[in-house]
C-alpha cells in the first residue's frame, strides 16, 4: 500500500513503496526504485525571478493567495499529527545523492528512448530488451509510444472509465531551465489540450483527472474551455504537497506568483457525485528528484471506480498494471537505470 497515513486533512503516500510493490518478483528477482531518488531533505529555494516591483497581489493572483493560505493552514494541521506518528525515516543530507541519481536516469534513459512503437505485457511483471536497452514492465500493461496527435488513430474504438493526464503545460521558466540542462520536452498550449479527443475516449460514467500548475490562466482555461470541449463538468480538486524527508514543504509557501510547494489535481466527471469527493484533499509525499515524476494515484482513485476499470494515462512516462499508457516518452521511466535489485 502506498497510503501510509491519513487524517481528516489529507493523506501521506509513498511513491517508492507503491512502485516497489509491483516488482517483487521480476524474472526471479526483486526490483525497487533507487532509494537515492527520494533522498531530498533540504528545501529548495523558491525565490526565482519574481519581479520585485510587485508590491501586492493583483487581481490575477488574489484567488490563488487566498487558496494558498487555506492549503497552508490545512497542511500545518495535517503535519501536526503526521509528525507524531514517525512515518518518515529522517535522513538529513544535501540532496546530492538524489540529484546525482536523477541525472543518471536522465542520461541513461535519454540514450534509450523508444519511439514510434506500441505493445504491452500480458502477464506478470517482467523485464524486456528493446533496442539493446532493458525496460521493466508491470503486469498486464499496454503502451503506445506515439505522438499525442495520433491518439484517435490508435484508440478510436476504446472507451475508458478513467483518463489521467499530466500535460506539459507551457511555462517559460521551465522551458528555459530544461533547455539549459538538455532535458527539454515539448510543451503545448492550452488550445492543443482542448483538441485531444477526450470526449470520444471517455465512457458516459467516466472521470478525468488532470495534473495542473498553479497558473490562473491554465486553471481557468481547463475549467471553462477545455472541460466543456471534452464534455465533462468540473468536479473539484486535490492538492499534491511535496515535502522533504525531514517533514518540511519542499520549498516555502511564497507570495504568488512565486513558486509553491504544491501542484493541483483537477477532476472532471460525467456522472453525478453529490456531494463531490474531489474537494480540497491534500495528497502529501516526498517527491522523486526526477523532473515531473508524479506519484501514482492508483490506490487513491480506486474508491471512485468499478471493480475492473479501464484506465488510460496520456502524456505518460511510466506504466501502471492494468492501464493503457500513451505518450512519446511512455517507457522513459521504466528504464533499468531507475531500479536496483534486492
Amino acid at each position: 500500500m502506498s497510503k501510509l497515513f491519513e487524517n481528516d486533512y489529507g493523506v501521506f503516500i509513498s511513491h517508492k513503496t507503491y512502485v516497489d510493490s509491483l516488482y517483487q518478483n521480476v524474472n526471479g528477482k526483486g526490483l525497487q526504485l533507487n532509494p537515492n531518488l527520494f533522498k531530498i531533505s533540504k528545501q529548495y529555494n523558491s525565490n526565482r525571478n519574481v519581479k520585485s516591483k510587485i508590491d501586492h497581489v493583483n487581481d490575477k493572483w488574489d484567488s490563488l493567495q487566498k487558496e494558498q493560505q487555506e492549503i497552508k493552514s490545512r497542511f500545518n494541521s495535517f503535519m501536526d499529527e503526521f509528525m507524531q506518528k514517525n512515518v518518515l525515516n529522517f535522513q538529513e543530507s544535501e540532496n546530492k545523492d538524489a540529484l546525482e541519481a536523477a541525472e543518471l536516469v536522465y542520461r541513461e534513459s535519454g540514450k534509450s528512448l523508444v519511439n514510434n512503437a506500441f505493445g504491452g505485457n500480458i502477464g506478470p511483471e517482467t523485464m524486456k530488451t528493446i533496442d539493446n536497452s532493458i525496460f521493466v514492465f508491470p503486469a498486464n500493461s499496454i503502451f503506445f509510444s506515439k505522438d499525442i496527435s495520433e491518439i484517435e488513430m490508435y484508440l478510436h474504438e476504446k472507451k475508458y472509465d478513467l483518463i489521467l493526464l499530466d500535460p506539459p503545460w507551457w511555462n517559460k521558466y521551465i522551458r528555459r531551465k530544461r533547455k539549459k540542462c538538455g532535458n527539454a520536452y515539448g510543451m503545448l498550449y492550452n488550445d492543443d489540450f482542448k483538441n485531444i479527443p477526450i470526449d470520444k475516449l471517455l465512457k458516459d460514467s467516466g472521470i478525468v483527472v488532470v495534473w495542473c500548475t498553479n497558473s490562473p490562466h491554465h486553471l481557468n482555461n481547463l475549467v471553462t474551455e477545455i472541460f466543456p470541449k471534452w464534455k465533462v463538468e468540473f468536479g473539484g480538486k486535490w492538492y499534491w504537497i511535496k515535502i522533504t524527508s525531514m517533514g518540511k514543504p519542499i520549498c516555502n509557501f511564497s507570495l504568488p506568483p512565486g513558486k509553491q510547494p504544491f501542484e493541483q489535481i483537477i477532476f472532471g466527471f460525467r456522472r453525478n457525485f453529490a456531494p463531490s469527493p474531489f474537494n480540497s484533499k491534500l495528497v502529501v509525499s516526498v517527491p522523486s528528484a526526477i523532473h515531473s515524476h508524479k506519484p501514482p494515484l492508483v490506490e487513491l482513485l480506486k474508491p471512485f471506480l468499478s471493480e475492473d476499470p479501464s484506465c488510460l494515462e496520456i502524456f505518460a512516462r511510466y506504466l501502471l498494471p492494468g492501464w493503457t499508457s500513451f505518450g512519446n516518452e511512455v517507457l522513459r521511466l521504466q528504464h533499468e537505470s531507475l531500479f536496483i535489485a534486492v
